[in-house]
């Protein structure tokens, strides 16, 4: 998936992906840190989180990138506490129902959110171990 492709930007719901992060954000009660990356994105994408779409029952009819992005920041937002709650695990596996993702899919995107976090984690490392001279 090339992210800017002309493709992949026409599928794109900037509006439908805030608001469905918002919705898991809030699920067990949002905290500082979940709340920063929310208006990140907002404001990113020039979307008002006081202005959100309702969000779709069927989420399937959200293009396949909007969400597979979706799915892989919710995760990436259910962590950014540290942990993720089973209130939070519980709305993502709702999530990937509703927009009808493969088990196979979500399991590569978790994977893929724990492998970044753990080179975010070593770049971090690096840039702490500034050698004496």
């Amino acid at each position: 998936m090339n992210l800017l492709s002309p493709d992949f930007l026409d599928q794109f719901s900037p509006e439908h992906y805030v608001a469905i992060l918002a919705d898991i954000a809030y699920a067990d009660g949002i905290d500082p840190e979940e709340q920063a990356i929310l208006e990140r994105y907002a404001s990113q994408f020039g979307v008002d989180l006081n202005a959100l779409p309702t969000v779709p029952n069927d989420l399937s009819e959200v293009s396949w990138s909007t969400r597979v992005l979706i799915y892989r920041d919710a995760f990436m937002l259910a962590l950014a506490d540290g942990t993720s709650s089973q209130i939070e695990e519980d709305r993502l596996a709702e999530l990937a129902t509703k927009m009808r993702l493969p088990d196979l899919t979500t399991e590569e995107l978790r994977g893929w959110v724990l492998d970044y976090g753990a080179l975010l984690e070593r770049f971090h490392d690096l840039l702490e171990a500034e050698p004496e001279s």
